[in-house]
């Protein structure tokens, strides 16, 4: 079958449509993904630039987070401060309630001591009565009550009680000691009753006075104590029981422990006190223990010359002057509660303009907020479009660059070795090197200076162009390295520049008959009807191999074994492989290959030599040819 040796106008535009198609495939997938990353909705851009969003949104998170407990402080305190004046205004009015049945505490022991019975004190029991009942329903009384052994009173089971006790008072059927326990039994309830509903607020001040305003409430509840047991000792000319004396001195050790606790949390509480002292001459009678007992024993020395009248007097006269002593620490108490009052009226005022202060720093923060967020946002989504767009720009050039290099690289790559590229292409330079054993494989057109004649010079350009082509593409498939191309001239090493040890013979050989092959029945295409022959020369031996040349480099060979494969060429015949004995003896060692002899010649420059013939391989190797000519 007779093969053209010209380059078909479909084979063109089958090379031509596979180069477009690549281009415009890697144009695509570019296109694609620009299109891809411009279509993409603002919100998804944003999503894949989430950490820019760190840069504003901690710094306006740690803003509203301290906004917001700041606006909660303030308004706990607003709400603790209210609370704490709600609770001071109602403990004040059980406060009252106390020092009303400490009174009539006080009175009823009087009375019910009293050896006969007496109307001047059974009025003033009344008169206490009546203030203790208008103190009981003043007080907004809780709903659940309070309560006392260990029973939710109301105020109607209160005042049951205290009814039923006036009761057995007046008909005097109790002793002291039932009525000091059932009074101080209310009192301490209630007392309790305000230790747990008062809340304190949070300031250091306010709190002591608190806990002083407490120890003065406590003190007056023993005092209110001492002045009951006091009007016995005057009814009865001394103590009616040896426990009830110790009752009364204990009472003063605990209610001076008491007064001393609330004069170290108010130190006014003693400059208050020493101004009264200075205006009674007989406080200090009713404070110091020394004092008091002394007045006692005083009294005693004349109570038997007195009668029960003057005793009555003294009893009454007593508990005045207690109940003034007793009052002048309520009057302290109430001027500590105010200092109270003014105090948390303040903090709830500072509390106040906290929380507004808080709350409209806080709108504004989100206001600002939602504003730079709404900026930053579209700074950021035109930052990231514009960024989308400049990237696929990059890419796109970068990819054509990429495509440009790898063009370039396959064009140096065609040029020089690749090993030999890499290294010329870091700066380095590339020495020679020296080759133990390659085979050279030269071939030439038989009659070539003939057909250049009869031809146009573009007739013999595209003869060429096809013909190497069609080399060029059988080289690729074997271990083989093309040297270069002079006129009609092709040369191709093996074992060089990469040694493959002893495979450089056999790859040779191999190509060598396959492009006979192709070769065979090939026609010139300008001159019709005229085949067209090569003479193929192969020579095996060492040489020396290095780049020559700085303007236009070439990776050149150099030695007797190519001059000698250039003479198995010159010295060949059309269509037919030249070796040489040292190339035959390596395919004989290989022994899948087919050689005649040809005799001894005459080699030019060499002398006699024994040559061979390479017929053809005893075993065909399949190898996928793909003839750019079928």
């Amino acid at each position: 079958m007779m093969k053209s040796g010209k380059i078909s106008p479909e084979w063109r535009l089958d090379f031509g449509s596979k180069a477009s198609s690549v281009g415009n495939e890697s144009d695509r997938k570019i296109l694609s993904t620009v299109i891809e990353e411009n279509s993409a909705s603002t919100i998804k851009r944003l999503c894949k630039h989430w950490k820019m969003f760190v840069v504003i949104i901690v710094p306006i998170s740690a803003m509203l987070m301290l906004s917001s407990f700041s606006l909660s402080r303030a308004s706990e305190i607003r709400q603790s401060t209210s609370t704490a004046i709600e609770s001071i205004n109602y403990s004040l009015k059980i406060s009252d309630l106390v020092k009303h049945i400490q009174r009539e505490r006080g009175m009823s022991t009087s009375f019910i001591w009293a050896s006969n019975f007496s109307s001047s004190i059974l009025d003033q029991l009344h008169v206490l009565r009546q203030e203790t009942n208008t103190s009981l329903w003043n007080v907004n009384w809780p709903g659940v009550g309070i309560s006392i052994q260990n029973t939710q009173w109301s105020v109607d089971d209160l005042m049951f009680s205290l009814n039923r006790h006036r009761q057995d008072v007046d008909i005097r059927s109790i002793d002291i000691v039932y009525n000091l326990d059932y009074y101080t039994t209310l009192t301490n309830a209630l007392l309790k009753y305000i230790s747990q509903s008062l809340t304190p607020p949070d300031n250091a001040a306010v709190q002591m006075l608190i806990v002083a305003s407490g120890a003065l409430l406590s003190m007056t509840d023993d005092r209110g104590i001492q002045r009951a047991l006091g009007t016995t000792f005057f009814t009865s000319c001394g103590w009616p029981s040896k426990d009830i004396e110790t009752n009364y001195k204990s009472l003063q050790g605990r209610s001076s422990a008491f007064l001393d606790t609330a004069m170290y949390h108010d130190r006014k509480i003693e400059i208050q006190l020493t101004e009264h002292k200075q205006s009674s001459a007989n406080l200090s009678n009713f404070i110091n223990a020394h004092d008091s007992f002394q007045l006692f024993m005083e009294y005693e020395n004349i109570c038997s010359s007195t009668s029960l009248p003057e005793r009555e007097a003294y009893s009454i006269e007593w508990f005045s002057n207690m109940t003034v002593f007793i009052d002048i620490f309520f009057e302290i108490r109430e001027s500590i509660n105010k200092e109270i009052r003014s105090g948390l009226k303040e903090l709830q005022s500072i509390a106040q303009f906290e929380f507004t202060l808080f709350l409209s720093t806080l709108i504004v923060a989100l206001s600002l907020s939602g504003i730079l967020s709404t900026w930053y946002m579209y700074c950021i989504a035109t930052l990231t479009g514009n960024l989308s767009k400049y990237a696929s720009k990059v890419k796109r050039k970068s990819d054509e660059l990429a495509q440009e290099k790898k063009k370039t690289d396959n064009l140096l790559y065609q040029m020089l070795p690749k090993k030999i590229a890499n290294i010329l292409k870091t700066g380095n330079t590339s020495d020679a090197e020296h080759f133990n054993e390659v085979t050279i494989y030269f071939s030439d057109i038989v009659g070539f200076t003939t057909i250049g004649v009869q031809s146009q010079p573009l007739d013999i350009v595209n003869l060429l162009n096809d013909l190497y082509s069609l080399f060029d593409e059988c080289i690729d498939k074997y271990d083989v390295y093309k040297v270069e191309t002079i006129g009609d001239a092709y040369m191709v090493a093996s074992g060089v520049p990469t040694h493959n040890g002893g495979k450089h013979a056999p790859e040779i050989a191999s190509m060598a008959l396959r492009i006979r092959q192709e070769v065979n029945g090939y026609t010139i295409p300008h001159l019709p009807g005229r085949a067209l022959q090569i003479r193929i020369g192969v020579h095996s031996g060492p040489c020396v191999a290095g780049v020559v040349g700085t303007k236009m480099p070439r990776y050149c060979l150099f030695g007797d074994t190519v001059n000698t494969a250039s003479r198995m060429e010159s010295s060949g015949m059309g269509g037919r492989i030249h070796i040489s004995c040292v190339t035959q003896a390596l395919l004989n060692d290989h022994g899948n290959f087919v050689t005649e002899f040809r005799g001894i010649i005459d080699v030019k420059g060499k002398g006699p030599m024994a040559t061979y013939w390479l017929e053809r391989l005893k075993i065909e190797e399949p190898v996928k040819v793909v003839s750019m000519f079928l």
